[in-house]
């Protein structure tokens, strides 16, 4: 045996193990904008029995946003609608809608504050049957 044969081989430099860097995140955002597209068109698209579903209750019955289109809503629809229209509605636009209604109203002030949804609509039913 020859010398050379003994003679250890020299450590891997760790740079040479070392993977290939990740590309940047600037280079990365055009491919997720690139697949956005992709996705909206692979929505499925509806018909028949689902489409008729979602459209099932009137455009007008939205949740009303002030007095005035709770008193259109009330004038199309009647009391029924109406309340049904009020209880999709959160507790705290309802209070809002109470205080619309100064003095009119069953409740005024800190009882409008405290009132639970239940009872909000219950003194809204007592007012449109009035």
């Amino acid at each position: 045996m020859s010398r050379a044969d003994k003679v250890p081989e020299a450590p891997v430099k760790k740079e040479e193990t070392k993977a290939p860097e990740a590309p940047a995140k600037a280079e990365k955002a055009p491919a997720k904008a690139e697949k956005a597209p992709a996705k909206a068109e692979k929505a499925p698209a509806k018909s028949g029995k689902a489409a008729k579903a979602d459209k099932a209750p009137a455009e007008d019955l939205k949740a009303p946003a002030d007095r005035k289109a709770l008193d259109a809503l009330f004038k199309k629809h009647g009391a029924e609608e109406t309340m049904k229209a009020l209880s999709k509605v959160k507790v705290v636009d309802l209070r809002a809608l109470a205080r619309e209604y100064n003095g009119e109203f069953g409740i005024a002030g800190r009882e409008i504050t405290l009132a639970n949804k239940k009872a909000l609509i219950e003194e809204f039913r007592k007012y449109f049957e009035k």
